[in-house]
């Protein structure tokens, strides 16, 4: 029996036998942020026990640039804010992943579920729930809601994004009040991420409207909420403010340790810090770099930075005639001064960087070194592939073909503005003509899923089960984001393979020659590691944000007294 440790322990130990975190992660929604902008690392850390009394009747105010869309999982776009209120707030999952992945695949502390067994054979996993959960009319929490929701997450009416994660679960069995069992129809490694995927919803108030309308009835659920986690929705206002209050019948004694968290949203970035510095608001949570040092300067505020699961590149649409060439892709990674951008855009905060995965996961190949800033080297394989300046005119030409080509990238974020104009001087200097092109952001989305572009400046975030199937594989060309076409067999089958790994050290040595591959072909150029950091008002302690998310830590928020 695995007994998972007690919850406001949030780095719990390995548990022996524990199946690894190496499939979908459950914030694998994390995906759509594609265009994010990135700026800083710490694990979740527990909450601080000494210093200052927090203050009573508190009130922490967050500036935030995007509204709320409804209330239920299922039925809503999967962005942090959503999955924060979700896994954090409102609701539980059977389990809470933790960002403690530097040395392996990420460990589950308690949460709904208090220890899983799992049979001999790995097709049966047993959960016991706690029994002391109730939802926040009074109800109590129990097998039935998790059974019901199994069925919710994989009703073909409802059709959820990440029913995926439930195909391989073929049924889940209520025993008793209090234990339910998960049957699987073959076992893999993410069995138990796959498990604990979504949060369990409440049957006995949600059942009254059949799946089949649920996508058509947000406001329905807004009306009928109840929830089982440390707060309730006290209040939304579209498009101005949705706040979050305590929740009287939250299990934990003494937690959330706030009364109300108050989003104000604030769209514009200096609206927000605005608000910070006139003490509005208590956290900003994504500063731009620009900021960070003059944050970091004011008496009243402090920064706090972690190093997020995103990695931001040039991609090369593989199918363009011009980029088919590896020493091409190369020469172009070589011709990119990707320390120049970060220290005009980032103001040092940042490294460049040569995988998708973030240099503090276990994952993350160490012995690579990322492409040096080479122009010279850079027209030498350019050369090399046949590349020259037949007319004399600066730009290089291939049997009558000029090296000219599109970069786009989504005209809301004015960094990658900024990058694509310094790319374009930086290839310009080797002999290439690169033309800049803006795209409002859902405008964009469909030239990239179908490669009807030549380049982009784009970032993803990568959730911690590391599967790089959705980004690298042959068969994400169409309907993934392998936007560049890359197809290569050893990529694909490493992929496949790493899927069924469940030996951590094996599985190492899979990724590190994954991520070998990725270097020699340059299917993309891999621009930097950004930290991201927010700013946070000194009365405001134990905010604590992690990779998983920024709100990670919000039952154990607190404010202390001027």
């Amino acid at each position: 029996m695995h007994q998972a440790s007690r919850p406001g322990n949030p780095k719990p130990s390995r548990q022996l036998g524990q199946l690894p975190a190496d499939g979908r992660s459950a914030l694998r929604g994390l995906l759509l942020l594609l265009f994010a902008l990135g700026v800083a690392a710490c694990g979740p850390s527990e909450p601080s026990q000494e210093g200052p009394r927090a203050a009573e009747d508190s009130t922490i105010v967050v500036a935030y640039s995007i509204d709320i869309e409804g209330v239920n999982e299922l039925t809503t776009q999967p962005t942090p804010i959503h999955m924060a209120l979700q896994y954090f707030a409102l609701f539980m999952p059977l389990l809470e992943e933790q960002a403690d992945y530097q040395d392996g695949p990420p460990t589950f502390a308690p949460r709904l579920a208090e220890s899983y067994e799992f049979s001999e054979d790995h097709l049966k996993a047993t959960f016991q729930l706690r029994d002391d959960v109730v939802w926040s009319d009074g109800v109590p929490v129990t097998a039935e809601d998790v059974r019901w929701t199994w069925q919710a997450q994989t009703s073909p009416e409802l059709a959820w994004n990440y029913a995926d994660s439930k195909s391989r679960i073929r049924d889940v069995e209520v025993v008793d009040e209090h234990t339910v069992v998960f049957h699987f129809t073959e076992v893999y490694p993410s069995q138990l991420l796959d498990i604990n995927t979504g949060v369990i919803l409440p049957k006995h108030a949600w059942s009254q409207l059949p799946f089949d309308q649920w996508r058509d009835s947000s406001g329905w659920f807004r009306d009928h909420l109840v929830t089982n986690g440390p707060f309730v929705l006290e209040s939304w206002e579209p498009q101005q403010r949705f706040v979050l209050a305590r929740n009287p019948n939250y299990f934990e004694p003494g937690i959330p340790k706030v009364d109300r968290i108050v989003f104000e949203v604030t769209r514009e970035p200096q609206a927000q810090l605005a608000k910070l510095r006139s003490q509005q608001a208590h956290l900003v949570e994504f500063l731009t770099p620009a900021d960070i040092a003059s944050v970091e300067a004011e008496e009243f505020l402090r920064v706090e930075t972690y190093i997020p699961r995103f990695f931001y590149f040039v991609t090369w649409n593989i199918e363009r005639p011009f980029f088919q060439d590896t020493r091409v892709r190369q020469a172009l990674t070589m011709a990119i001064d990707r320390q120049a951008i970060i220290d005009t855009l980032y103001y040092g905060y940042a490294s460049p960087s040569h995988s998708p995965f973030a240099s503090d996961i276990w994952a993350h190949n160490k012995d690579i070194e990322p492409w040096p800033y080479d122009p010279t080297r850079a027209k030498e394989l350019l050369a090399e592939a046949g590349w020259a300046d037949s007319d004399g005119d600066g730009i290089l030409d291939k049997d009558g073909q000029p090296f000219r080509f599109e970069l786009v990238t989504n005209s809301e974020n004015q960094v990658r503005r900024d990058i694509v104009v310094m790319v374009q001087q930086m290839l310009g200097q080797v002999g290439l003509q690169v033309e800049p092109r803006l795209m409002e952001f859902n405008a964009l989305i469909g030239p990239l899923s179908t490669q009807d572009f030549d380049a982009a400046v784009a970032g993803l975030a990568i959730d911690t089960s590391l599967n790089l199937r959705f980004f690298f594989h042959t068969e994400a060309i169409a309907g993934g984001y392998n936007w560049g076409a890359f197809s290569n067999p050893r990529v694909d089958q490493l992929i496949l393979d790493l899927e069924g790994e469940s030996d951590t050290v094996v599985a190492k040595q899979m990724f590190d020659e994954l991520q070998t591959v990725l270097h020699r072909e340059q299917p993309m150029t891999f621009l930097y590691q950004g930290l991201r950091a927010g700013g946070v008002n000194r009365r405001f302690v134990d905010y604590n944000p992690n990779a998983i998310n920024s709100f990670f830590n919000m039952r154990y928020w607190r404010l202390l007294d001027e």
